[in-house]
């Protein structure tokens, strides 16, 4: 690898790695989403129910496997309740995802394309954002990533024993994402796998070379006894999480059963466009890539180095999976499409060193290509942090819960906030803040104590208050649809 390649390739990466962890200090965490994610946690260890983490006081989490809420909570036990706390695991696990990808790329191509295929990566919409963000997605990449990689090491790393370490990181892989998000690891896994085998004729080597039952084993070992272990804890799980979570979400788009939000309803198919955006900008330099195709003077000999390579269509099968397996559904969402990006990446990489050489490459428009997404969120954060208010999709409370806390006179002073459920308020002032519908929040309410009340209503709901209510209080702080009252006693 080339010295200036080096180099530069190093500011790329840590200018994407600064933006990021500044986006994980301050930038609050998004409602429902990020403070759903966090609260969650925060109950683990409050409550300290950690087999079946709970989703509010006395109601269990069947939607999740825990792993990431460990990760969570143990982050809060040694950082503290804070954004950064939150966020620090799922950014441990990009950067877990960027090294495989790495490693992995520099035994298919070599270091210099690796490279490149890493800044892909960490250039691309999606994995930029969700590198920072409270979710169980890029947990649930390193497991992919992690099975998919081993399974290819297994069969082709020419050292004995190195492989056969990967054949079983292999089935780690598996049992680990069976503890992030359930059987749907083993779903985005076997499906490229079994693709794969069938088209290169690989049953022989596949079935000697990955032990399947000790594997199994294995992967079972890992994930088996907190299921049984959950189920008698919590009972009820299996059945909404195996049947529910995994059959009647994919099968129905309008899923009414979900005990803990709403059925993401789209056209099945639409996966592909939110591919598209996720991908971005690489999603269309690699169709432009594709479309161009024809008018290359060595199509013929590119293209017969393509088809001619099992490892590409590898990882194609990899890459695509997860928009196959979701074009079947109308309950998806964007990060869906994550766990195939490391594959894309490698491809993307591949691709464009068919029509430039690896030298130009290192030198031209594609590699500053890699600095867009990344210098992008830097402006994204410099604008917020010097005007808040000029995005309005930002949503979170802890602007309003701030303003309670500075303006209370006594620490039991009462917070509500009236109608659905606002994660980050929970978060923020660590559960102490009381859920109430609108009816509730009468005068005699606010009078029953001789402590100063605070509400958080919705702008909507402020005429829809019982009479006297919004007469009796003073409006302390509006934010975004929010305002946050203060209830006027009478000696004030």
């Amino acid at each position: 690898m080339s010295h200036s390649f080096t180099k530069v390739s190093l500011i790329i990466l840590f200018i994407a790695v600064f933006a990021r962890l500044l986006g994980m200090f301050d930038y609050p965490l998004h409602d429902p989403t990020e403070a759903r994610y966090a609260e969650i946690p925060r109950l683990i260890i409050e409550t300290g129910h950690w087999i079946m983490p709970p989703f509010d006081y006395g109601v269990p989490f069947w939607g999740k496997p825990p792993l990431t809420f460990w990760m969570t909570a143990i982050s809060f036990e040694l950082f503290g309740y804070s954004e950064f706390a939150a966020r620090l695991p799922v950014f441990l696990l990009a950067i877990a995802v960027l090294w495989l990808t790495y490693r992995f790329a520099k035994f298919l191509q070599g270091e210099d394309k690796a490279a490149f295929s890493t800044l892909v990566l960490v250039s691309t919409a999606l994995f930029f954002i969700a590198s920072g963000a409270v979710m169980t997605d890029m947990a649930l990449c390193f497991c992919v990533s992690l099975s998919m990689i081993s399974f290819w090491q297994a069969l082709h790393n020419p050292k004995a024993a190195q492989a056969k370490k990967w054949s079983y990181l292999f089935f780690v892989g598996l049992g680990i994402g069976l503890l992030v998000k359930g059987p749907i690891v083993g779903v985005l896994v076997l499906l490229p796998l079994i693709a794969w085998t069938m088209l290169e004729k690989q049953y022989l080597a596949v079935w000697q070379q990955i032990p399947w039952f000790k594997g199994s084993a294995v992967m079972l070992f890992i994930a088996v006894p907190w299921y049984i272990a959950a189920e008698i804890d919590s009972p009820g799980f299996i059945n909404y999480f195996l049947v529910g979570e995994h059959f009647k979400r994919f099968v129905d788009a309008g899923w009414h059963g979900d005990l803990y939000g709403v059925a993401h309803k789209h056209p099945r198919g639409k996966i592909w466009l939110l591919w598209l955006f996720a991908s971005f900008p690489w999603s269309f330099i690699f169709l432009g890539s594709l479309i161009s195709w024809p008018f290359r003077k060595n199509k013929q000999q590119s293209l017969k180095a393509v088809s001619q390579s099992s490892w590409h269509r590898y990882l194609l099968f990899w890459a695509i999976t997860p928009m196959v397996f979701f074009s079947l559904s109308g309950n998806i969402l964007y990060t869906y499409v994550l766990p195939g990006l490391p594959a894309f990446a490698i491809l993307v990489t591949e691709l464009l060193s068919l029509r430039f050489s690896v030298t130009i490459m290192q030198g031209s428009k594609w590699l500053w290509a890699t600095t867009f997404i990344p210098v992008l969120g830097l402006v994204f954060l410099s604008i917020l942090w010097v005007s808040p208010d000029t995005f309005n999709f930002e949503k979170n409370q802890k602007p309003l819960v701030e303003a309670y806390q500075q303006s209370r006179r006594s620490e039991s002073s009462r917070l509500a906030y009236v109608g659905r459920r606002i994660y980050s308020v929970d978060f923020h002032t660590q559960g102490k803040a009381k859920r109430i519908k609108a009816k509730q929040l009468t005068l005699t309410w606010l009078q029953s104590n001789e402590l100063e009340d605070y509400m958080i209503v919705s702008k909507s709901k402020l005429q829809s208050l019982p009479d006297g209510v919004l007469q009796a209080c003073d409006t302390i702080k509006t934010y975004r649809n929010y305002v946050l009252l203060k209830e006027r006693l009478t000696y004030e």
